[in-house]
């Protein structure tokens, strides 16, 4: 995925303060991590209405977007904290869990998987009985769980407690970059297994929560868990649609499916050395197919174009594995719009890179494409 918070401090920010000042809506069709969503609606007094076909993302989006005052208060908090102890600690299992953890840098990493692996969580652990033992140990999997059905009723607050969560547990998760496969408890990997073990989760979380709380829109806006071609028929002249669409071969899915589950707070059976659900439960998109992916751009730039409004474009510059490169979206975009600006700049993450084979980031050049609807 590409780094977009890095990239707004290198080339994008300044590309979307130009446009923003004539636009009168903002949408982030592929909002992902929702750094974009979130810059546009703090630092602009714009409504930002963000989509994306996985639910975690629309989370992390709505999180920020709908809301126009910070949340200061914090009895919630600690009211939500308590909810989840009780179910954390009423677990049939909780001494054996705690016991697994407080073993854990003092055992071999193959041994705490073992005794990890051997947890009965039981109904009503979704979380923990498909990732537990793999990409969280079965204490963090728990806590996850119990937050997760305890999270708070009012809108505002339980919005950003699951984007806590989220985040959260993306941090301590035991995998490489992203969530597509979890370290495997051998000699090689062990040791950043138990290292992703240890990671206090409700810490982290409490950190999470500061960080979300604070932030607000300035004018309220909207997530949506949706496909981009519908949210951009809901654009209208005058508005500003940023595009940072799909380049991997690979549904985002595939390395997402862990942050997903969260959100949805549920999992189901999960197969595979990833643990991946069941194909029908991983939202695909024709961006990332080689036989659709040229296809669906013509056809999502062609609704921007027939609602006239403008777009800004981010692509690797180079070849991806989905089969577009930096100067097809070019040539694309030059088919139903007038071109603006065009630059490169930044770096983005190769999707599960590890330090022995692959950076999990890497310099790379990403094209940025203002665009301007043609006159009628």
């Amino acid at each position: 995925m590409g780094s977009k918070r890095a990239m707004l401090g290198n080339g994008l920010g300044e590309a979307l303060g130009r446009s923003i000042a004539k636009a009168d809506r903002v949408f982030d069709l592929f909002t992902g991590s929702a750094a974009v969503a979130w810059h546009v609606a703090e630092k602009h007094g714009k409504e930002v209405l963000a989509g994306d076909l996985q639910t975690y993302s629309a989370v992390l989006a709505a999180s920020v977007i709908e809301r126009t005052e910070p949340i200061v208060d914090r009895a919630w908090i600690e009211s939500w904290m308590l909810r989840a102890l009780e179910r954390v600690t009423a677990h049939k299992q909780w001494q054996d869990i705690r016991q697994i953890q407080e073993s854990l840098g003092k055992v071999s990493a193959s041994e705490a998987s073992s005794n990890a692996r051997n947890v009965n969580f039981g109904e009503g652990y979704p979380i923990s009985s498909a990732y537990g033992g793999y990409y969280f140990s079965p204490w963090q999997s728990v806590w996850i769980d119990a937050l997760r059905k305890s999270l708070p009723d009012a809108e505002d607050l339980r919005n950003v407690g699951l984007a806590a969560l989220i985040q959260a547990a993306s941090r301590c998760a035991a995998s490489p970059g992203h969530t597509a496969q979890p370290f495997k408890p051998n000699e090689t990997a062990g040791p950043y297994l138990i290292d992703a073990w240890l990671k206090d989760l409700p810490a982290i979380l409490l950190k999470r929560i500061d960080d979300i709380a604070r932030r607000k829109a300035n004018k309220k806006g909207c997530a949506y868990c949706m496909n981009a071609s519908e949210l951009a028929e809901m654009a209208r002249p005058g508005d500003l649609v940023f595009l940072d669409p799909p380049y991997s071969g690979v549904h985002y899915s595939r390395f997402y499916h862990v942050l997903e589950s969260i959100a949805r707070g549920e999992v189901g059976d999960v197969t595979g050395s990833g643990r991946y659900p069941e194909r029908r439960e991983r939202p695909s998109s024709d961006f990332s197919m080689l036989s659709t992916s040229k296809r669906a751009l013509n056809d999502l730039l062609e609704i921007l174009a027939r609602q006239q409004a403008s777009v800004i474009i981010t692509f690797p510059a180079g070849k991806a594995s989905n089969g577009l490169s930096g100067d097809d979206v070019k040539a694309t975009a030059g088919d139903h719009f007038r071109l603006e600006e065009a630059k490169v700049s930044s770096r983005f993450s190769t999707l599960g890179g590890d330090s022995k084979h692959r950076a999990a980031r890497q310099q790379a050049d990403e094209l940025i494409l203002t665009l301007s609807s043609r006159p009628n």
